[in-house]
């Protein structure tokens, strides 16, 4: 199972999906595109508990993600 975990501020939200299941892809794909497309920042699991953010022109749904947070974007003001 993979897990796509949107932070937000009461905390946090934990979808999890079979990268396997095309139906399960096909809603994932679409989480993650309506979220960086609201300015969340996706941060992908890359090992030892770190985490990597892709340069903005290359933020693309990989649906070998094991783990990827939504990081919101900051607000000014």
């Amino acid at each position: 199972m993979s897990r796509h975990i949107v932070m937000d501020s009461s905390g946090h939200s934990t979808f999890e999906f079979n990268p396997r299941l095309l139906a399960d892809l096909a809603d994932a794909e679409r989480r993650f595109n309506q979220l960086v497309a609201k300015g969340y920042v996706p941060a992908e699991l890359k090992g030892d508990g770190t985490h990597r953010v892709p340069p903005k022109e290359n933020r693309r749904f990989n649906p070998g993600a094991e783990e990827t947070i939504f990081i919101p974007a900051l607000k000014g003001g």
